[in-house]
């Protein structure tokens, strides 16, 4: 089987790129690889190995059978995957969806075009008047829309053969739009240095202080992360642990609200973006991270899964895919009021019990080996890869677009189909029982209730 794997790679910094360089050697073990680059892209030299075909002969390759399928990464970034995209929808093949929502790239990618309509046509054709009036008035007011509400990741599955997604809570979102589409779940791959430094050694490395509590928050920050809530966290956990500090080991975004502020608050330290050793130096040097997510977009943390797999106690949000880590691997803090309050509870019980510490982190390591095998994941990927060239997944086509409801139905059930598709596209399925009650209720209260 030959795979053309088109991905943002190394030196780009990105974690897809990071991501796919540790996933190409066990997939080669199932197929014969090629990488797809673009036009003056420079690859790292740990891959220079790999064959590469430029992305302007992927067409005649797939027409003279030189490439039995393509596999894209695509994550919500216009700079990276702009021309993986536009190359998905015309040559179709296994999509790797890293999160759901690609509102951002396909916002991005027009934009960067000057063509900030094709942004509008796609919201339209996604989401009907709504979409395009959501558009029209984002682009008069300068205020953005909600990317995980307009996700816009319809139009690439419906031309895709397949895809691939990290999480149930993401393939169950997007088949409740698109329920004829081919989602496969395959979990997140780990890789971790051979040999762990251990957490004295991780911090004489560093030039950390041996004996301080430190809590670690890792990548690129930005606000869906929650650095804020963190650190006011840590401002109120230091009037019982003086000493406690935050490492930052990322980026802070220039698009963060406050972020100079936030890097010059007492007992944060920035190291900035690292590479991958250091990163993971970074990670066995915390004694806690805090790895909070809000709102989701049906990404798998990949931050998240080495910290897991380094034996680390991590807290998350309760949201999202984070829900399917089990409970004695993790602390979940809830999302809305209360999150601020729980963090420094949970914060403040882990910093003062070592013991609850490293039962925690020693069950997160066995899960992760039991459920996130680098070998496992591959052999997940070579399976769904080989169905897909050998003919099987849904038969690629236009884009569905939006179903309008017909308008002789009377008023009542207009509204209640109307209301089944905003259910459905913000995930809620049959087993969401006490949602459907709650609406079911509502409902019945207003009077909607269809007569038999």
């Amino acid at each position: 089987m030959r795979v053309a794997v088109y991905s943002p790679l190394p030196p780009q910094r990105s974690g897809i790129a990071d991501y796919t360089a540790e996933l190409l050697p066990a997939l080669a073990r199932h197929a014969e690889l090629e990488l797809v680059t673009e036009p003056g892209q420079s690859l790292a030299p740990d891959l220079a190995h790999w064959p590469r075909r430029p992305v302007a002969e992927l067409a005649g390759a797939i027409a003279r059978g030189e490439t039995d399928v393509v596999l894209y990464h695509l994550g919500n970034s216009a700079e990276y995957h702009e021309r993986i995209l536009e190359t998905a929808l015309a040559l179709p093949g296994v999509v790797v969806l890293h999160e759901y929502v690609l509102h951002d790239l396909v916002r991005g990618a027009a934009l960067r075009r000057g063509e900030p309509d094709l942004w509008i046509a796609e919201l339209a054709a996604c989401y009907g008047a709504a979409g395009e009036r959501a558009a029209r008035r984002a682009l008069a007011t300068g205020v953005g829309l909600e990317p995980q509400r307009w996700p816009l990741f319809e139009p690439v599955v419906d031309r895709c053969r397949a895809v691939i997604v990290h999480s149930e809570f993401a393939r169950r979102r997007i088949l409740a739009a698109r329920p004829r589409a081919e989602v496969a779940v395959v979990r997140f791959p780990l890789s971790l240095p051979g040999s762990p430094a251990g957490r004295a050694e991780a911090r004489r490395r560093l030039g950390l202080d041996p004996s301080e509590p430190l809590l670690g928050l890792f990548g690129h920050v930005v606000p869906t992360k929650r650095p804020q809530v963190v650190v006011r966290a840590l401002a109120r956990l230091r009037e019982r642990f003086p000493a406690a500090r935050l490492l930052i080991a990322g980026e802070i975004s220039p698009y963060l609200p406050g972020g100079a502020e936030l890097a010059e608050a007492p007992g944060v330290s920035v190291l900035g973006r690292l590479d991958l050793d250091r990163f993971h130096l970074a990670m066995e040097a915390v004694d806690v991270a805090v790895n909070l997510r809000y709102p989701v977009s049906g990404e798998t943390s990949a931050t998240l899964i080495r910290l897991l797999g380094l034996g680390l106690p991590v807290v998350v949000s309760d949201a999202g895919s984070f829900v399917e880590i089990p409970e004695s691997c993790c602390v979940r803090v809830p999302v809305g009021a209360a999150e601020e309050e729980s963090l420094v509870a949970v914060l403040a019980e882990l910093l003062a019990a070592p013991a609850l510490r490293a039962a925690i982190g020693a069950n997160a390591r066995a899960y992760t080996a039991a459920h996130h095998a680098l070998a496992a994941s591959a052999q997940g990927y070579a399976e769904l890869l080989a169905r897909v060239a050998a003919g099987g997944g849904h038969a690629p086509g236009p884009a569905e677009g939006p179903r309008p409801l017909p308008s002789e139905l009377p008023l009542a059930e207009r509204l209640l189909a109307r209301l089944g598709r905003t259910l459905a596209d913000l995930g809620v399925d049959d087993g969401d029982e006490a949602t459907l009650d709650r609406v079911a209720a509502a409902v019945a209260e207003v009077g909607w209730g269809l007569r038999p």
